[in-house]
């Protein structure tokens, strides 16, 4: 009776494994996690909002300047940079597909809502 709950409770939680990996990250996540945007390590945001960098790759995301660009332009530098400047060093994060475009949305309302 015990080996039947013990089973039990491990395939359960082998079952709900999966479920939690597959969470949606959070923008936050996207702009620091290494194998998707990465963004942290070229370029600073906002004190407060996320860590602290001393990144100078690129520019400084400060929500000004992102409002001044406007969603659909900050969407596509995400999605190919090297259409508006084809020498940077950005990479094309839409057209190599490390970025879903769900993924593209959630940094565009991110960049768009900084300080």
């Amino acid at each position: 009776m015990i080996a039947r709950a013990l089973l039990a409770g491990a395939l359960a939680l082998a079952a709900a494994l999966p479920a939690a990996a597959e969470r949606p990250l959070s923008a936050l996540e996207l702009f620091v996690q290494k194998d998707k945007g990465y963004c942290i390590a070229c370029h600073q945001l906002p004190a407060g909002v996320g860590p602290a960098t001393r990144a100078d790759v690129g520019p400084a995301l400060e929500g000004a300047r992102m409002r001044a660009l406007g969603r659909p332009a900050i969407r596509e530098l995400l999605v190919d940079p090297t259409k508006a400047n084809p020498a940077t060093l950005m990479p094309p994060f839409g057209r190599h597909r490390i970025l879903e475009p769900a993924e593209i949305d959630k940094l565009v309302e991110f960049l768009d809502a900084l300080p």
